[in-house]
C-alpha cells in the first residue's frame, strides 16, 4: 500500500451521511493505492469525521489520527481507539476507473473497475466510509478483516 494523500476537507453530499455529519463539516480523507506483487490493483479513499467524537462514556474530543503510511484508516482507528467497527455494509457496483485514478494506477480511463463502498457504524451511528476501486485485471480477490478484541 502507498498513501497518496492525507488531508482534512469539507464533507461532500456523498460523504457526509456515511460518516454521520452535515455536508461541509470538516472530515479526514486518506487516499491510498493498493498493490499486489508490485502491481497497482486498487485505489482506496477513506473518510472519517474530523469533529470531536465520543466512543464509550467519555466526553467528545477531537481525534489526532497518526498515519503510519502502511495501514488503512480503519485499521489505524481500531489500533488507536480499540475495536470500533460494526455493524457495516458493503455495496458493490461496476464502473470505469476515470482519468484521475487511471493516472495513479497506470490504467486507461475507460478500464473497468469493481467499486466497493463500505459504510461502518459504531453505537448505531455512521462513522467511517470507504470507496475502493479495484481493477478488473486483479482477478481473484480475498477480503479479510481483523479487529482487535
Amino acid at each position: 500500500m502507498k498513501r497518496t494523500q492525507t488531508i482534512r476537507q469539507a464533507a461532500s453530499e456523498f460523504v457526509a451521511p456515511g460518516i454521520g455529519v452535515d455536508p461541509g463539516t470538516e472530515s479526514w480523507l486518506w487516499k491510498s493505492v493498493l498493490f499486489r506483487d508490485g502491481e497497482a490493483i486498487a485505489h482506496l479513499q477513506e473518510y472519517f469525521t474530523a469533529q470531536p467524537v465520543s466512543f464509550g462514556k467519555g466526553a467528545a474530543a477531537p481525534l489526532e489520527i497518526k498515519d503510519d503510511g502502511g495501514s488503512t484508516l480503519l485499521a489505524t482507528l481500531n489500533t488507536q481507539l480499540g475495536r470500533l467497527a460494526g455493524p457495516g455494509e458493503c455495496q458493490i457496483s461496476l464502473s470505469q476507473v476515470g482519468p484521475s485514478r487511471a493516472k495513479l494506477l497506470g490504467f486507461r480511463p475507460s478500464d473497468p473497475v469493481l467499486v466497493l463502498t463500505q459504510y461502518v457504524r459504531h453505537g448505531n451511528r455512521p462513522f467511517y466510509l470507504a470507496k475502493c476501486l479495484v481493477s478488473a485485471q486483479a482477478g481473484h480477490l480475498s477480503v479479510m478483516q481483523q479487529f482487535q478484541s
